[in-house]
């Protein structure tokens, strides 16, 4: 295992308060790192990527859907407190992944279906990872997954060049993100060339999720990152989730890209 990983995970684990997951794999060699990885999380909205991949597959993205005073739920987005009308899918799902919206998201999950978006991720392989419901109304953010079973899927989304776009589109702040270099920031060479990073967030009271795909000049690689009872409730960055979790992401950007001669030692863990 890699050393930074493994004093990363070391420090997260003597200061987090709460239970924590993470797994990581280069898309290009297949070198995985890895920390309670099979452990059952709730999902939060990150089970919109499951929603996202069911609609780009069975629907029109130029069909248009009504929302109605009725659908509109609590929570992040903008659409519950907009007047009712008709949307394209298209926007729709710019609107449930780049800033969360769960009334955007629960009219997707009825167009597409419960059952059908479920049958998609058991065919992709994921055991536990399963769409509950509508977000709120039927909890469906408390999804069960793992962080392994994310990395099976952000694969799979990885060949989908319409959803990582969108996903490339995500307006809400990266936990995966505030543990990467910026060449906006000082201590890191302008002439770097930029980060790509593809993610969905989730958060719910006590929960903190992520998974991301990071592409740098060397390598892409896929992230997730799940945290539960912090006993933290701030929603903000100072959230002692997000720092962790944060610290984490930055330990795996600099095993993953070192360079080959560290990455060819870089063992499952």
């Amino acid at each position: 295992m890699s050393a930074t990983f493994l004093r990363a995970v070391e420090a997260a684990s003597g200061s987090f308060p709460g239970t924590f997951a993470v797994c990581a794999e280069r898309l290009d060699t297949g070198a995985r790192l890895t920390w309670n990885e099979t452990a059952e999380f709730p999902a939060a909205s990150v089970i919109k990527i499951a929603v996202a991949l069911e609609v780009l597959a069975s629907c029109d993205p130029d069909e248009r859907l009504a929302v109605r005073d009725e659908d509109k739920v609590i929570g992040s987005g903008v659409l519950a407190g907009m007047d009712a009308g008709t949307f394209s899918i298209r926007d729709l799902l710019f609107l449930a992944l780049s800033i969360s919206d769960n009334t955007a998201t629960n009219v997707l999950i009825v167009r597409a279906g419960l059952a059908p978006i479920n049958a998609r991720l058991a065919a992709l392989g994921l055991t536990t990872t399963r769409l509950t419901g509508k977000l709120i109304i039927e909890r469906g953010e408390l999804s069960p997954t793992t962080a392994a079973e994310l990395i099976t899927l952000l694969r799979h989304v990885a060949t989908n060049a319409p959803l990582v776009a969108l996903l490339e589109r995500t307006q809400t702040a990266s936990t995966v993100g505030r543990g990467l270099p910026d060449s906006r920031f000082p201590g890191v060479d302008p002439a770097a060339p930029p980060l790509v990073l593809a993610y969905k967030t989730g958060s719910i009271v006590g929960v903190v999720a992520e998974a991301a795909l990071v592409s740098t000049a060397t390598c892409t690689y896929a992230v997730a990152l799940l945290s539960d009872g912090s006993g933290d409730l701030r929603p903000n960055h100072t959230n002692i989730a997000r720092v962790v979790l944060g610290d984490l992401s930055r330990a795996l950007f600099e095993a993953f890209t070192v360079g080959e001669k560290e990455n060819r030692g870089i063992a499952e863990g």
